[in-house]
């Protein structure tokens, strides 16, 4: 569930929904182009190629330094997508390690307890099977050597 909410917010929320809303807003088609930007973002991010990332930093440097710097600007707009991709990935990525690093132990009990809840059917299949016959402990060891090993 956790991962399909990260997959809406991440691909679809925020450059389909969040980005045209703002071109809306603010009546200029041309932001469009900013859902492009958002995912190169998020392809440099994804497939860790940060190398090229200072490309358009040091275009938008270069352009704001020879045409002056405005956050209305489209240039502003499309990096700011660019990094809002980019970030919002990272951002994600140090989640999942943070999560995954810090309850490891979780995870691990997740899987003990459908083991150990495989194991209770498993003597239960075997009593349905067997209504004379007691369920002793080598028939219960013998199931959770199956289950766990």
């Amino acid at each position: 569930m956790k991962k399909i909410f990260f997959f809406i917010v991440l691909y679809v929320f925020i450059p389909i929904i969040i980005i045209p809303a703002l071109c809306i807003k603010f009546g200029n088609w041309y932001g469009l182009f900013a859902i492009g930007f958002y995912y190169i973002g998020l392809i440099l991010a994804k497939f860790k190629q940060s190398i090229f990332l200072p490309i358009p930093i040091v275009f938008c440097m270069w352009y704001w330094y020879t045409y002056g710097f405005s956050p209305f600007d489209f240039v502003f707009g499309f990096f700011a997508s660019l990094l809002c991709g980019y970030t919002i990935f990272k951002v994600y990525v140090e989640y999942n390690k943070f999560v995954n690093k810090t309850l490891p132990e979780k995870m691990q009990n997740n899987d003990y307890d459908e083991k150990l809840q495989e194991m209770n059917n498993r003597i239960e299949k075997y009593r349905n099977e067997h209504p004379n016959n007691k369920v002793t402990q080598d028939v219960i060891d013998k199931i959770k050597t199956e289950v766990f090993f």
